[in-house]
């Protein structure tokens, strides 16, 4: 029995160190995935996805921050785009959106009766970040492979520790860019991303704003750098400048859910 016992124990044994050698051969190393989660969505005609941003912020001076919103994304080639978010808050609900349907580009802003008209589809994804919790700065930057894009402007990437979202094995990679930490949940079977965490921690510099500068971002809105609007972009974006100097803390956390692949959109389906 005693016989029986050592081989059965080294059978385990041997089972156990082949089935982790076998995973450590075939898992990736972090930048070939990344690479081939990169190559998946430049491959892709369209993309959409639903989902929520949590978002808990503080800064000097300042209680937590806390919101919560609901987006949807619909995204084709070469420039096509709709992006819809609602912001909840106990007392009231703040919707907008950024739309291409390939006769120019428009960001929906609260307070403004008509929607902003940037330049370009750069210009509306980066005008629509913060309104929109974020959700027009991630996926979209990914499937367009703009220079904000997650899988190739963080540095020190490495894997995480493997999670299941909502049923789906992920692998889990970390990454950070200046004062901003990410973390990746990207699918293993579809190599696609569905949930982003980013960490705000520390000052995040921002330069003083010139008149070229100020001029620069008005027209990319679509208006003219009249030097009263260069004015007034100055005050408002001085405000910000010593906000975000003074420290901000706290993160975000962004799941996709119903991603659907290559959809026959029509130009309508991106229409106002």
């Amino acid at each position: 029995m005693t016989s029986k016992l050592v081989s059965g124990v080294l059978f385990v044994f041997l089972v156990s160190v082949r089935t982790v050698s076998v995973g450590a051969e075939t898992r990736p190393s972090v930048s070939d995935f990344l690479s081939q989660v990169q190559a998946t969505y430049d491959k892709m005609q369209s993309y959409s996805s639903v989902g929520e941003i949590a978002a808990d912020f503080s800064m000097p001076g300042m209680g937590p921050q806390n919101s919560h919103y609901i987006f949807s994304i619909k995204l084709a080639r070469p420039n096509l785009y709709r992006i819809e978010w609602e912001q909840r808050a106990p007392m009231m609900t703040v919707k907008g959106a950024a739309w291409s349907a390939g006769d120019g580009n428009f960001v929906s802003v609260p307070g403004q009766t008509n929607p902003l008209e940037p330049k370009d589809l750069a210009s509306a994804l980066e005008m629509a970040t913060g309104i929109s919790g974020g959700a027009a700065a991630t996926i979209p930057a990914v499937f367009f492979s703009m220079r904000n894009d997650d899988l190739k402007r963080f540095k020190d990437v490495e894997f995480g520790q493997d999670a299941d979202i909502e049923g789906d094995p992920c692998y889990v990679i970390t990454g950070s860019a200046a004062q901003i930490k990410a973390i990746l949940w990207i699918s293993r079977k579809s190599k696609l991303i569905r949930q982003i965490r980013t960490d705000f921690k520390g000052p995040m510099k921002m330069p003083e704003l010139t008149d070229a500068m100020a001029a620069k971002v008005i027209e990319s809105m679509g208006q003219r750098a009249t030097p009263d609007a260069i004015q007034r972009v100055k005050a408002k974006l001085a405000s910000a400048r010593t906000v975000m100097n003074s420290g901000l803390t706290g993160f975000s956390v962004e799941v996709h859910r119903q991603i659907v692949m290559n959809h026959g959109f029509g130009k309508a389906d991106f229409a106002k």
